[in-house]
């Protein structure tokens, strides 16, 4: 075998070995999804209750007027005129509840940047590499060109998506009760954009 022969042959497996980790690593989390999807819905509620706690820490007097149960709405307002010192204390204490929360959501972010980055390759993983008629292709056994072939187009039908991920989760989702709002209203997104693309791939 020439040189340049060998060198093309060992680029090749290393090529090959690559796209099987990228299926691999896609696989893989398609099949924890659910869990994976559980986790963040029950952050995604923790936020929304945080958000509903802060709102009634300072309640206006249109509290009162827009509540059906009167006598309820009135309690809460008059509840909610603590001494500004007692006020800050429990912003603070859901500041730091929400910082507990949003660790968890970056940890499941960063598996999730994990396929994210495994779909985005084999987006632009050559399908002419992974062909029948390719005399010096070796895939282990149970794997078929055919399936890789599927695996490939599917990502390549769900890269659009990707651009929805394309921020830096560490410097959005900052602890700070005065953005809870968006921080939900996102991490919504970001749950329903994974569940679509998981379930294009596994239709596949």
């Amino acid at each position: 075998m020439s040189a340049a022969r060998k060198e093309l042959q060992e680029a090749l497996c290393c090529y090959t070995a690559d796209t099987l980790i990228y299926i691999d690593t896609v696989r893989e989390f398609c099949d924890r999804n659910q869990k994976w999807m559980l986790g963040r819905e029950t952050e995604l509620e923790m936020m929304r209750d945080i958000k509903d706690r802060a709102d009634n820490i300072d309640l206006s007097i249109g509290h009162v007027r827009q509540s059906k149960n009167k006598g309820k709405a009135f309690w809460e307002y008059m509840k909610s005129k603590a001494t500004q010192v007692t006020a800050d204390s429990r912003r603070a204490e859901l500041e730091t509840e929400l910082a507990a929360v949003l660790k968890d959501t970056l940890r499941g972010l960063e598996k999730l940047n994990c396929f994210l980055d495994a779909v985005e390759n084999l987006a632009v993983t050559s399908l002419h590499v992974f062909m029948e008629q390719n005399q010096v292709l070796h895939l282990p056994e149970g794997i078929s060109p055919e399936h890789v072939h599927v695996v490939i187009s599917a990502a390549r039908i769900i890269c659009p998506h990707l651009l929805e991920f394309k921020r830096d989760a560490s410097v959005f989702f900052l602890p700070k009760l005065q953005n809870v709002e968006v921080l939900a209203y996102q991490l919504d997104k970001y749950i329903k954009t994974t569940q679509k693309i998981c379930e294009k791939l596994e239709k596949r």
